[in-house]
């Protein structure tokens, strides 16, 4: 087991290094000069150039790269071009904003559609399973943004029931001592309850939107896995030997809990790189927003951070993924340990 974990971290080593290529490339042959950008339309040859040579963006591109690629693996991720502040600061000082609804919200969206999957794979070809089948359409088909906007309307503008979407805290919180910078994690470290309710409260829409957003493929999983299963013959010999109904479904559920998992991974390495649209309606400051006005503005080294973080928590997870499954099921156990060898072909005797 041990082996395997240290094949699959060397693999993963493999791909961030890919991944830190992709990325220096990708941005680096982006139209546009930063300085420019960073100038405005009006600047002088000698601003542009005296930019170029601060930035480094007067070196060969071979020479980016070695230097790029350098700090990188120190942990080094540069300084924004626009404010000069360390990227990999900001990352992590947004980072629990984001969280603070995305992992709520998956965990609304995994309970929902085990939920509804459950109940509509029960009541197969009947009308709940006719209801789930077009409710999960529909959701799959209404962007992010709609159905936030669509709940911002009903809850906010027409109940009153959810406060403002301007961000964490009320124009009239007073925010807890600077010590991280993100307001989360101060005011738990100054124990400010008052404000932690103040974000749970604003938090709870964008849950909601998550939640429901997701739900619909965590459901639809549950609901093929479940019709697949249930009608399997160690499911039929279950109940030929009397279990109750709770244990035959505890027993089909664990069935089909490699799939649940894969689809977590992947939609928090969706929700956590997509986060920009729900948190440019709710005014919410996470690392969504905070990419997006970098992308926009041209902020290389805000949009290399953005991208290489991102990729390596999708591979880091990948990497829990596959080892997870590998332990959590018996049936891929020893072909993840101990491959197949290719067995030798025995000469058919001459007649």
């Amino acid at each position: 087991m041990i082996r395997y974990i240290a094949s699959r971290l060397a693999i993963a080593f493999g791909l961030l290094l890919g991944l830190v290529t992709l990325s220096f490339g990708l941005v680096s042959l982006l139209p546009g000069d930063p300085a420019v950008a960073l100038l405005g339309d009006y600047a002088t040859p000698a601003d542009i150039a005296r930019i170029h040579t601060e930035l480094g963006l007067d070196k060969p591109l071979w020479d980016r790269y070695v230097d790029y690629l350098a700090r990188t693996l120190g942990g080094d991720l540069g300084h924004s071009f626009f404010t000069g502040a360390p990227v990999a600061q900001e990352l992590w000082t947004r980072l629990p904003n984001t969280l603070v609804y995305l992992v709520p919200g998956l965990a609304l969206a995994l309970l929902l559609g085990i939920g509804m999957g459950t109940f509509a794979a029960y009541r197969s070809g009947r009308l709940p399973d006719k209801a789930f089948t077009a409710g999960v359409s529909v959701l799959m088909a209404v962007p992010e943004f709609v159905l936030a906007l669509v709940l911002l309307f009903i809850f906010y503008q027409q109940l009153h029931l959810a406060p403002a979407p301007l961000g964490m805290l009320a124009s009239a919180d007073i925010p807890p001592p600077k010590v991280t910078g993100s307001v989360l994690v101060d005011a738990v470290i100054a124990g400010n309850w008052k404000i932690l309710g103040s974000v749970a409260s604003r938090a709870v829409l964008p849950v909601v939107t998550m939640g429901l957003f997701f739900a619909a493929p965590f459901g639809k999983t549950v609901r093929t896995g479940l019709l697949q299963i249930l009608h399997s013959p160690q499911i039929e010999f279950a109940k030929a030997c009397g279990l109750r109904p709770v244990q035959v479904y505890r027993y089909a559920l664990s069935d089909v809990r490699a799939a649940l998992m894969t689809y977590m991974v992947l939609l928090f390495a969706a929700a956590l790189s997509g986060a920009a649209i729900v948190e440019s309606v709710f005014s919410w400051p996470g690392v969504g927003g905070w990419s997006l006005d970098g992308v926009l503005k041209g902020d290389l080294p805000v949009i290399q951070g953005f991208v290489l973080v991102m990729g390596s928590t999708s591979l880091f997870g990948y990497v829990v993924l596959d080892v997870l499954i590998t332990l959590l099921d018996p049936r891929t156990r020893g072909l993840a340990i101990r491959p197949l060898r290719r067995s030798k072909r025995v000469p058919a005797p001459r007649v």
